[in-house]
Order: C-alpha cells, then sequence, then structure tokens
C-alpha cells in the first residue's frame, strides 16, 4: 500500500488572529509529493480538524489509525497548515474488517 499523506494548508497568509481570508486547500499527496486529490474549503476561516476529516473521507480517504501524530484526530502542525498520515477508505475497511 503506498504512502499516503493530507496536507490542509490556508490559501492566504493568516492575520494576526489566525484568521484567514481566502479558505484552506486540503491536497492528498502521494509518496512522490503527486497530487492525487484535492478539496478546496473556500468558507473556513480557521483549520477546522473534525470536518477536515469528513471532507477526506467525502474524497474517499480515511485518517490511518494507529497514526503517532500529536492528536487524537490524526493531525498534525505543519507550518502554516495541517498534516495527517492518511489511506484509501477501501484500505481502511479491510484493516478494520481484518481485526
Amino acid at each position: 500500500m503506498s504512502e499516503l499523506t493530507a496536507v490542509c494548508t490556508p490559501n492566504s497568509y493568516p492575520h494576526e488572529d489566525g484568521r484567514v481570508e481566502h479558505g484552506y486547500q486540503l491536497n492528498v499527496l502521494d509518496q512522490d509529493l503527486v497530487v492525487v486529490a484535492t478539496v478546496d474549503l473556500p468558507d473556513w476561516e480557521s483549520f477546522q480538524q473534525e470536518e477536515a476529516g469528513q471532507r477526506l473521507a467525502d474524497a474517499g480517504f480515511a485518517l490511518q489509525a494507529g497514526s503517532d501524530s500529536a492528536d487524537a484526530e490524526g493531525w498534525s502542525p505543519a507550518g502554516l497548515g495541517y498534516m495527517a498520515p492518511v489511506v484509501r477508505a477501501k484500505a481502511a475497511e479491510r484493516l478494520t474488517s481484518s481485526n
């Protein structure tokens, strides 16, 4: 199974209060850093962790179970954005059903 990473970054530099004007973009990258999926989030003024997970699911991906990221949802701060290891949703279903 290939390594996939979701990266959620703002489309503009944040103001001092952390708010952004042009929303966010969620990209899923493969191990060669090729974008395999993109989800535009133009209405976001700040990163929304739970919603990001749902938008990944809508695009056919799931946060990778058992990741060692800093928080329970799998997202870790990365520069101005956030990143998380992900798998294709079908792969996540196979892993869950085999346990």
